[in-house]
Order: structure tokens, then C-alpha cells, then sequence
């Protein structure tokens, strides 16, 4: 991994101007990640703490990242620890993936006490271990028994470090020649070591390098046809080009569309499945009421046979299974089944029952294809919306779905969270229009219905589920229409098709239907463009 101890040294130099400052807030933002904000020399930081199997790290921060409305209850734990305590060190253990923090603060009863964090950024082994002062563990964001492992870690154990292998410093002893540089220097990565020789055969000394290494405050990404590669110096064994930023700032960057990624993927995966399995069951109901219904509408065969049996009752004697007679309808033999159990006119009352229950369910089974038709329709729009849904987008799908009774909402604290505007996607043209574009339901009604001025104009895809988008501007000339109109159409079910017809109008000639699920709309006068989708649009518009 590229987040080895050489780049760990690096960020802990940036890390110690966390030292003497106070911690005022923890989040615990994903099963994996720590945000906590500290207030030092009168600024404000942000430190992120990961223990991704995959992305693990630690560094200051600029991003804003999700954080949940109530703290649950290991949240609460670490909070009552450490919110309101001084950072008293920062250092790195050697130069392995280690982080060994001292804090100072004091307990419910105003006792000063020390307490020990020790951070380890070791891929699927990473972990947040916050202990006491004589190293005995209050809490760790991955607990591990003793049959995962033989090195325990839970509460009220004994924190012992993670085994180590010596090797040598690279900053204080002489090279030592080797064609992998792991497996003799402390700190080093498969990339690094890549690097070191490949510099080293340019004729660049070993201690010229790692004086490089250790004056470095820049990140460098370089980004390859199959993966993106980082380090604090250029990683020109690779021969691609790459992109030079701060420190803290390239880290942000290289992990944001990793972190997105991840958190949609865990908020989406369950939803989606849950979507997909209800559009599912109501496409095998519908089907299932047709047949109903077309058993229905064809009931007449109920009562021509109750017919037939009334006009042979002197043939029908009871015990009989079936009975062969003449279709005056049509003049053919018809069989038809009886009940042993019952004589000719009991017999023939029942097809008439069964005739009559027929013509009574007409009319229920017509509401529920309606019904279900509406259920189909509204599940497949939201399976084009969490298809190109980010976390926030599909946050406000899964609060929809509880509003409207569909999935089990949890039971929240009492205190409401603040009354929030939803996570809607803007853009601005080149001619400084800015463009809303509503990516679930609740978006999309909020934008059209209070967002959005009367004589702003609206698109949407026809026929088919996609976002609202609004154009906050009059008079629109042939560019701005055709560029909304691409975004409608990219943002839709017609995604991947050609030619796709994407209605506009005023805002003030939509209407509300009442009593109808979210994202619905009654449109009066509009006009229809038919375009080809593509992402070209991005590249003629600023995200705001």
C-alpha cells in the first residue's frame, strides 16, 4: 500500500501542530472512520482517522463528511473520554504504521486523567485503540477475539503493540544494496522501494533521495490506465505524468471518489436490493391479476354451464363426478364436472355462485391493476434513481421509503435534527445560468414545488423515470434548452439511449396531483426536444 511509514513520518509533522490543542467534537461517521475536530493555537481542524481494509490513513482535513444526526452508543463512549481533553503528543512509532497519541483530560468527577490512543494503518489489521494510562483498553473501533486472532483486542485488556520486524532506518544508516528495499529498511513500500532503485540507477545517491523524502510537503498522484499511485515524490519509474498537491490536500483528493464510492456502496446495496425485489413481486402480481381478470371477463362459461345443469336436472343423480349434455348454446356435447356430494340444482347453483363472484371482482381487480400499475411505475423510478445515486441521494431515498411506510424507520432521539435543505445537484452555464437537477423524489419535488419560480423553466425525460431539472432563468435561447434538456436526458432511464424526448415548460403550468406518491407532476402546455445523452455536458458546466 502506498500509505507506508515514510509518508506516515511526513503527515506526523503536519499532525504535531495538533499538540496543546483541544478536542471539541468526535463523529463516528462509518464503521471504519473517525472524524474528530480539534481546536489548537485559536484554528480550527478536522482529522480523519480510517480503518478501512483498504483505504486505512490518518490526516488533517478540509472535506466535509457525512455525519449521522445522533451518535450511537460507541459515539458516546469515546465522547465521554475524550471531548473536552488536550492532545499532549502526536509521534509515530519508528517508522512503522503507528500512531501513539497522549491525551490529557479529566473523568465525570473532574479528576485529571491520561489516556493513550494508538492508531494502526495496517490494511485489513487497522484499528483505533483507546486505552488508560496503564494501557488497559476502554474501546477500539474493531474489536478482536480470541478466535480471530491470537493478539486480543477488547475492552479491559492488556494493549500490547502488534509484532514487528527490525529492520534498519534509512535516514540514519548507510545503504545497503538490495533489489527490494522492503524487506531491509523500515517504513518502505512496494512503491517506494520501486522508486529509491530507480532513481539510484539514474545515478541519484540513496541519502539524496531520502533527504528528498524528508523535506517533502507535497503529495503526487499518478495516474495509470489501471490504478492511481501516490507518494511525497513523484513516482517516475511509473513514466506516466502526475499531479503535484499539499500534503493533506492531495490525500483529500486521492481518497474523496474512493470514500463516496464506498459509502454509496454500503447505503445503496441493501436499497437497492429492497427496490428491485418490490418492482419484482409487483410485475408477478400483475400478472397474476390479469390472468384473474381475463378469468373474469370470460365467467360467462360459469353460468352457461349452471344453464345446462338446470336443463338436465332429471339426468343428475347425486354421487355422480361429471356429466356429458347438449350445448343448446352451440349445439356440441359439453362435459361438466360435478360435486358428488351434491344434487343437480345445488350443482348448478354453484357454477352460478362462481358466475356471479366472477362479475363482483371486475371491478376490485381493475382498482388493483391500477393500483399495482403505480406500485411498478414508482419502483422502476426509483431504480433509475439509485442507480446514479451518490450517499445524500440515497439517504433522502431511504427517508422517502419510510415516509411512505415501505421500510421499518428506527426509532430516533427526541431531539429533532435540524430542518435541512436537500442534497440537490447545481450547475452554472457559461453564461452564468444556474441549472437544478433533483436526483430522488423528494429532490425533485422540492425543486419544483418551492424551489423553483414561476417562470423558471422545467425539463423532464418523457414516458419514462428521470430527475426534474430546473433552468433559473427567462427566455432561454436554443443552446441553454438543448444543454437542460442533455442533462435531463443523462439523468434518466434513457441514459444509454438515442434520441430521447425530454418535455419543457414554465414552472407555473405544472400542477401537484393530490393524494399521489412524490416526484409526480400534471403537465398542461409543453414542448417535446429529442436528444442523444452523453457526460459532454459536464465539460460545458461548473458543479456549484
Amino acid at each position: 500500500m502506498a500509505f507506508d511509514g515514510i509518508l506516515l513520518r511526513q503527515v506526523t509533522k503536519q499532525l504535531k501542530q495538533l499538540e496543546t490543542g483541544r478536542i471539541s467534537k468526535i463523529y463516528l461517521i462509518s464503521q471504519y472512520e473517525l472524524l474528530i475536530h480539534i481546536r489548537s493555537y485559536n484554528k480550527n481542524y478536522k482529522l480523519i482517522i480510517s480503518i478501512h481494509p483498504s483505504y486505512a490513513r490518518i490526516h488533517l482535513t478540509s472535506l466535509s463528511y457525512p455525519t449521522p444526526d445522533f451518535p450511537n452508543a460507541l459515539t458516546m463512549h469515546l465522547r465521554k473520554h475524550l471531548e473536552g481533553s488536550f492532545i499532549e503528543s502526536i509521534e509515530q512509532i519508528e517508522l512503522n504504521r503507528l500512531i501513539h497519541c497522549v491525551i490529557k483530560g479529566r473523568n465525570e468527577f473532574k479528576d485529571l486523567r491520561t489516556y493513550h490512543i494508538y492508531i494502526e494503518i495496517m490494511g485489513k489489521h487497522s484499528n483505533f485503540i483507546l486505552t488508560d494510562d496503564k494501557r488497559k483498553i476502554i474501546e477500539c473501533l474493531k474489536r478482536v477475539s480470541p478466535s480471530e486472532s491470537r493478539r486480543i483486542l477488547q475492552p479491559g485488556i492488556h494493549y500490547v503493540l502488534p509484532p514487528m520486524i527490525k529492520k534498519h532506518n534509512p535516514y540514519t544508516e548507510e545503504y545497503i544494496v538490495s533489489d527490494n528495499l522492503v524487506q531491509v529498511y523500515e517504513g518502505f513500500s512496494k512503491e517506494l522501494s520501486q522508486e529509491v532503485i530507480y532513481r539510484m540507477n539514474q545515478g541519484i545517491s540513496f541519502k539524496e533521495i531520502m533527504n528528498t523524502l524528508d523535506n517533502s510537503q507535497s503529495l503526487y498522484i499518478t495516474r495509470t490506465i489501471h490504478k492511481d499511485y501516490y507518494h511525497i515524490i513523484p513516482l517516475t519509474f511509473l513514466n506516466c505524468p502526475y499531479e503535484s498537491y499539499l500534503l493533506n490536500e492531495g490525500l483529500d483528493i486521492y481518497y474523496d471518489d474512493l470514500d463516496q464510492k464506498d459509502r454509496i456502496k454500503q447505503q445503496t446495496n441493501d436499497l437497492a436490493r429492497y427496490i428491485k425485489n418490490e418492482y419484482t413481486k409487483n410485475i408477478n402480481k400483475l400478472n397474476k391479476l390479469k390472468k384473474t381478470l381475463f378469468d373474469s371477463e370470460n365467467s360467462d362459461d360459469y353460468r352457461i354451464k349452471g344453464d345446462l345443469l338446470y336443463a338436465s336436472l332429471h339426468l343428475i343423480q347425486k354421487g355422480m363426478k361429471r356429466i356429458t349434455v347438449e350445448n343448446y348454446y352451440d349445439n356440441s356435447l359439453l362435459t361438466i364436472d360435478l360435486d358428488p356430494k351434491l344434487d343437480g340444482k345445488a350443482n348448478a347453483n354453484k357454477y352460478y355462485n362462481k358466475y356471479q363472484k366472477a362479475k363482483n371482482s371486475l371491478k376490485v381487480l381493475n382498482k388493483q391493476i391500477h393500483l399495482t400499475e403505480e406500485e411498478i411505475s414508482y419502483f422502476d423510478s426509483l431504480n433509475t434513481l439509485i442507480s446514479q445515486a451518490d450517499y445524500y441521494d440515497a439517504l433522502e431515498i431511504k427517508e422517502e421509503l419510510g415516509k411512505l411506510g415501505y421500510i421499518h424507520k428506527k426509532k430516533k432521539n427526541t431531539l429533532k435534527p435540524k430542518n435541512k435543505e436537500p442534497h440537490y445537484t447545481s450547475y452554472q452555464t457559461k453564461d452564468n445560468i444556474i441549472i437544478y437537477v433533483g436526483k430522488n423524489n423528494i429532490q425533485n419535488d422540492y425543486l419544483t414545488f418551492k424551489k423553483a419560480k414561476r417562470n423558471d423553466m422545467w425539463f423532464h425525460v418523457k414516458d419514462m423515470p428521470g430527475s426534474h431539472v430546473i433552468v433559473h432563468s427567462e427566455n432561454l435561447d436554443e443552446y441553454t434548452i438543448r444543454l437542460a434538456a442533455k442533462i435531463a436526458a443523462y439523468y434518466s432511464k434513457g441514459r444509454l439511449s438515442s434520441s430521447v424526448p425530454v418535455n419543457y415548460t414554465l414552472i407555473k403550468t405544472l400542477k401537484k396531483p393530490g393524494g399521489n406518491k412524490p416526484g409526480l407532476v400534471l403537465l398542461n402546455q409543453y414542448k417535446t426536444i429529442y436528444i442523444d445523452p452523453d457526460n459532454e455536458f459536464l465539460k460545458e458546466v461548473t458543479k456549484k
